[in-house]
């Protein structure tokens, strides 16, 4: 059976039996909670529904790490977030996505130089994922591409009649575009494994927004994250 919490009219979970007893536990859910699992239309408190005495969570059950969430952590979209587990971990990036646009704006170049300074801080987070490698591989190849294209242009551009290897360095183009991509996606997956497990937050990042706005997408939930990390308050997603 799932639970579910409710907490300034907003309602997180499902739980099972054992997660409420664990956060219980922890303190980051309290008994005075109001609580309903799935057969119930009222809310009621949750010692009403699993009783006074939680399960007690031992040290070797928490992640290498980690400090055990104190009283007031924030119940975020059914999962705990808490800034004392936050802290075991570094602090991502903080710069207004604006001003990263704003940067960018005057400065070209800023923004992919931002991302790399993204994905260092999520290879700290996850050292196993090959995100990376894609995005300087397709990066590289595009460049290459378009170095090799528009010299190849130069030398056909005499006789009027386009190369055959124009066409060929166009696959390039797009072959590294694609290896971009997925090492931004495989970048996407990695914060979300990261901010799911290690830091709970129940993150969910968007594939249409991570397409189109990758670098402000991230952004905008870095910062997010990092307030989180300095307050101890997580804004809404």
């Amino acid at each position: 059976m799932k639970y579910y919490i409710q907490r300034q009219l907003n309602e997180y979970g499902p739980y099972t039996l054992a997660d409420l007893q664990r956060y219980v536990a922890q303190g980051s859910i309290l008994l005075t909670d109001m609580a309903r699992s799935e057969g119930m239309t009222e809310w009621a408190p949750l010692s009403t529904i699993i009783g006074n005495i939680p399960v007690q969570v031992t040290p070797q059950a928490m992640p290498s790490g980690v400090v055990s969430p104190s009283v007031g952590g924030t119940v975020y979209s059914g999962q705990v977030a808490s800034p004392q587990v936050g802290n075991a971990y570094p602090i991502p990036p903080d710069l207004h996505w604006a001003l990263v646009l704003l940067i960018g704006w005057f400065c070209g170049i800023f923004p992919l130089v931002w991302l790399f300074v993204q994905a260092g801080f999520v290879r700290k987070l996850n050292r196993e994922s090959k995100f990376m490698t894609f995005m300087i591989a397709g990066l590289c190849i595009e460049l290459g591409s378009f170095f090799v294209f528009f010299v190849a242009a130069g030398m056909t551009a005499n006789n009027g009649e386009p190369s055959p290897i124009v066409f060929l360095l166009l696959l390039g183009v797009l072959g590294g575009t694609v290896l971009y991509i997925v090492g931004i996606f495989q970048m996407r997956s990695a914060i979300e494994d990261h901010y799911n497990s290690a830091e709970p937050i129940n993150l969910r990042l968007s594939g249409v927004m991570t397409f189109f706005f990758n670098i402000y997408y991230f952004q905008y939930h870095f910062t997010r994250i990092a307030n989180w990390k300095k307050t101890g308050m997580l804004q809404p997603q």
